[in-house]
């Protein structure tokens, strides 16, 4: 793993490594103001709420993309011609050395080490879940009755869903599931055909279709992928729960308002809870654990929601958006000042030195012998700017460290 981080721009890993720490502070945020949110939102439909909830992941995605950009950013170009070899030197004041920015920046590489092994087998797991997804839509398929045919096709118009859809019987799923986009295919499970009857049966596939009909999978696959990429958020896998959540009733909804039988609904979820069909799955209809709430929810009367309530939850979002995205923009390392430098040929020594007057840091001497440089920096940070100097000396034989006054 190592190899395959050393084969990275420092400058690179360091913009990744800080968006991977910065999503910890950043994610809360935004779950905190979805909770907010979902909070004042009980009594709005389901798939009002799973808007809530799919517009925190995505905002959450964005802010990362911004914090990225930023640190890149933030590396200005810089061209150096050295006329000798020169080293890896610790430019941070001795004061500084047990800061907490100084401890991750000289940690950083291992941070991203660690992280890049999480998301390889996360990565890994999401490629044999779609294997598996793929396979069982195409294989251990059962010829489906004219019968069912014909009522799938009823059912595919009532819910307007893409006429080219097709229903398919398993013999190897485990559960209901919609899959696909351009070519969907709601999967139904020989067992299930089997063990219910045909009222049970069509509410399942109205829910299957409303899946299909939201474009869920798309959506599914999306989130999978932000969920991958930042595994080990705990604030991000809750907001993915939640539009997990959401969703399923958004389905439960659709087809409990054509099929005008909460009832019926409700005692199919039990009997299919009875059947001790484990999920696999990303898309079906035990998408979640909480079947008793999907349950209960079914008789549960919506109250109308007035146009200032509607009001006070789209400024919330807006208020709550703009600050999260005003941190992030404005966000900067440790040291905040900013400093301007273009130097050609100038001895690695005073071009140390100049930095540090600009800074306001401790002194770092080293010899002149250590060879000149050109230097392009404008308006950077003193931080990224020692940074850069870093990455320059980095790969070459260290020289000797001196401190002024030692």
């Amino acid at each position: 793993m190592r190899t395959i981080v050393n084969l990275l721009q420092q400058d690179w890993i360091n913009s990744l490594g800080w968006t991977l720490l910065h999503s910890l502070w950043q994610y809360a945020i935004i779950a905190a103001g979805c909770a907010l949110l979902l909070f004042f939102t009980k009594t709005f439909s389901a798939n009002t709420r799973y808007l809530i909830a799919l517009g925190s992941l995505m905002l959450s995605a964005l802010i990362s993309a911004i914090t990225f950009h930023n640190y890149q950013q933030a590396s200005a170009e810089i061209i150096m011609h050295s006329t000798k070899q020169v080293a890896a030197i610790p430019f941070f004041a001795e004061k500084n050395l047990f800061s907490l920015v100084s401890f991750i920046s000289s940690h950083i590489n291992s941070l991203v080490v660690v992280w890049l092994c999480g998301f390889l087998v996360y990565s890994l797991k999401t490629l044999v879940d779609y294997r598996y997804c793929q396979h069982i839509k195409n294989q251990h398929i059962a010829s489906t009755p004219e019968q069912w045919q014909s009522l799938f096709a009823t059912l595919v118009a009532k819910v307007g869903v893409n006429p080219n859809i097709e229903l398919r019987i398993s013999t190897l799923a485990i559960a209901p599931c919609a899959i696909g986009y351009l070519k969907p295919v709601i999967l139904l499970p020989l067992g299930v055909l089997l063990g219910m009857n045909q009222q049970q049966i069509e509410v399942i596939l109205l829910h299957e279709l409303a899946h299909a009909r939201r474009k869920d999978y798309v959506i599914g696959l999306t989130q999978t992928i932000i969920k991958t990429l930042f595994f080990f958020n705990p604030f991000l896998r809750w907001l993915s729960n939640q539009i997990d959540k959401e969703r399923e009733h958004a389905c439960d909804d659709i087809a409990v308002a054509i099929n005008k039988d909460p009832l019926l609904f409700a005692n199919t979820l039990k009997e299919f809870a009875t059947m001790n069909i484990n999920q696999k799955p990303a898309m079906n209809i035990n998408g979640n654990k909480l079947l008793l709430t999907r349950i209960t929810r079914l008789f549960n009367k919506h109250e109308r929601v007035s146009k200032s309530r509607h009001s006070l939850i789209a400024s919330l979002i807006i208020m709550l958006s703009s600050i999260v995205i005003a941190v992030c923009v404005n966000a900067k390392p440790e040291n905040d000042k900013t400093i301007s430098l273009n130097v050609t040929k100038v001895a690695v020594q005073d071009v140390m030195t100049e930095i540090n007057k600009k800074c306001g840091t401790d002194e770092v001497l080293v010899t002149k012998d250590n060879g000149d440089v050109t230097l392009l920096l404008e308006d950077i940070s003193c931080d990224a700017a020692i940074q850069l100097l870093q990455d320059f000396v980095a790969e070459n034989p260290a020289p000797i460290l001196e401190k002024e006054g030692s």
